[in-house]
């Protein structure tokens, strides 16, 4: 791939939701925020790159409680230290509580051309329950208010395999965020991440059972066919070819560079991360990741990342580079298919993905 991506891990919260396990910190004032910002100008520069960059992502955290300013500026650096494409795909993901409409238009006039979007669900009580700051009303707005700024490429987050959500309250949260008009929906199985407050209180609570969870994502891929989605990756749909192209970049193996505390890269052939200490990161920003240290990928490793990346997205991988009997089987059993010499997940497939994948590797 001849172009690269840019990430920027913005990991300031107002609080942390009970299922979170990305790093970001509640506790920073907007000094904080200037000093972070400085860091990550500084950690780009250290980084000689001359191929274009296609898309730019700002996740968290909480991207928005950056401010539209912080995140003009990192991107006026960064079109000044790199070949940005006339058309890159700039998202931000953004929480409908912390965004206001100047701030949007700020966004889309400074280049931010797609929004991602922390739906979540449209039940206001679990939006309570998960930590969410936000109401389905906000949602709404949000979505509203992006429209006015102009953005014309929105998606929207959403969850499934929720304690005490019923496959019913599910299907209401689908059709609530149909009706909002996006144009890319992600929707995720919850995960209980050790170290999380859900982690903590999985004890005491009701989480659907295997074929409850299977009924809801069964529902998700029917209903998202039938609004005109395509299915391009496990977890997202896309409308008229709106494929996250950020996402699509790192299943296609594609160089990508991440700034701040978390941060990951895969770069040259090595995968190496940033520190997860939003102080240190500060402090030593071009030495803060483990680049020296990095082993590069060999390439027994590349085929492996090759199969395990390529089978989420619906390009799939290349017949020769797994055993054909091994395909054969898992294809009658209804995991995958095989199109043109070019093998492919079903939703099926997808849905045990992990074993299906061990299966062809091992």
């Amino acid at each position: 791939m001849d172009s690269i991506a840019l990430y920027f891990h913005i990991p300031f919260c107002v609080r942390k939701c009970i299922y979170c396990a990305f790093y970001s910190v509640t506790w920073a004032t907007e000094d904080d925020k200037d000093a972070y910002l400085n860091a990550l100008i500084t950690q780009m520069g250290s980084f000689p790159e001359t191929r274009p960059v296609s898309s730019v992502y700002f996740g968290g955290g909480t991207p928005s409680l950056f401010g539209a300013g912080r995140i003009e500026r990192l991107l006026d650096k960064a079109r000044s230290h790199f070949l940005v494409c006339d058309d890159c795909e700039i998202t931000v993901e953004v929480n409908p509580a912390s965004v206001r409409l100047e701030d949007l238009v700020k966004l889309r006039t400074s280049g931010v051309n797609r929004l991602s979007i922390g739906m979540q669900s449209s039940d206001d009580e679990i939006l309570r329950f998960l930590g969410r700051r936000h109401s389905f009303a906000d949602v709404v707005a949000c979505v509203e208010n992006a429209r006015q700024a102009g953005f014309q490429n929105i998606s929207l987050d959403l969850l499934f395999g929720l304690p005490n959500q019923t496959t019913a309250q599910f299907e209401k949260t689908l059709e609530d965020a149909l009706r909002l008009a996006p144009d890319h929906i992600s929707a995720y199985s919850i995960q209980i991440e050790e170290g999380t407050p859900l982690y903590l209180k999985q004890q005491d609570l009701v989480f659907p059972t295997e074929e409850e969870e299977e009924q809801e994502y069964s529902t998700l891929c029917a209903r998202m066919a039938k609004a005109g989605f395509a299915h391009y990756e496990i977890s997202s749909f896309a409308k008229d070819g709106r494929y996250s192209r950020q996402n699509m970049h790192y299943w296609d193996r594609g160089d990508y560079l991440g700034f701040g505390a978390a941060a990951h890269s895969f770069w040259h052939g090595k995968r190496f991360s940033n520190t997860s200490d939003l102080r240190k990161f500060i402090q030593s920003p071009v030495l803060s990741n483990d680049y020296s240290s990095a082993e590069r990928i060999s390439n027994d490793e590349a085929i492996e990342e090759e199969v395990m990346l390529g089978l989420r997205t619906n390009k799939g991988i290349s017949l020769d580079l797994v055993s054909r009997q091994k395909v054969q089987r898992l294809s009658e059993l209804g995991y995958l298919r095989v199109i043109d010499d070019r093998i492919v997940m079903t939703e099926t497939g997808w849905r045990v993905s992990n074993a299906v994948i061990g299966q062809l590797l091992f």
